[in-house]
């Protein structure tokens, strides 16, 4: 009896992540910015679209609108000096035009932000901290369905104009995981 369970508190402790530590995951951003991509990929793949071009200027400019969300505590598209993704991107010397088929254009950058989190939960045993990390799959696939489940987001991935696209992501002090996605 006494085996089993030992047995089922290891299967607990290795299912759950109880006894992690509080040091983050050791995988890169860029890393889950690149899978991240990928995902977004394989979703236009699904949907008979060709996959983003990943432009280093527009991941700049991206990862730029992360970090300002971070570091100045707010989460939206417009940033708090009322500058849009196109404003954004105008200023990092980056503007988009696409032509429609009616041989009108638009002009602008499409943007897709999501709010993720290094973990699931904390759990305090004997009055220490453990925490269940997410793995850089489970927050990239999350991160992707979430905007997927969304009609406006999902509507910026499968966009038939858009051929390039930027990523950039920040961490909060609190764990906290800032995704921003633009889009031309």
């Amino acid at each position: 009896m006494k085996v089993g369970l030992v047995i089922l508190f290891v299967l607990f402790v290795a299912l759950t992540g109880m006894g992690q530590e509080r040091v983050r995951p050791r995988w890169s951003i860029s890393a889950l910015e690149q899978r991240i991509h990928e995902s977004i990929n394989a979703e236009r793949v699904r949907n008979r679209l060709p996959g983003l071009e990943l432009d280093r200027d527009l991941s700049r400019i991206a990862r730029a609108h992360s970090l300002d969300m971070a570091t100045r505590d707010f989460f939206d598209h417009v940033n708090p000096e009322g500058k849009t993704p196109s404003d954004r991107g105008d200023a990092g010397g980056f503007s988009c035009r696409k032509g429609l088929p009616d041989e009108s254009y638009a002009i602008g950058l499409a943007e897709n932000l999501f709010q993720n989190n290094l973990y699931d939960r904390i759990m305090f045993v004997d009055g220490k901290a453990s925490y269940a990390w997410n793995s850089l799959e489970h927050i990239a696939a999350t991160t992707v369905q979430g905007w997927m489940k969304s009609r406006g987001h999902r509507t910026n991935i499968l966009n038939r104009s858009h051929d390039k696209s930027g990523i950039g992501i920040a961490l909060t002090p609190d764990d906290k995981i800032l995704i921003t996605r633009l889009f031309c």
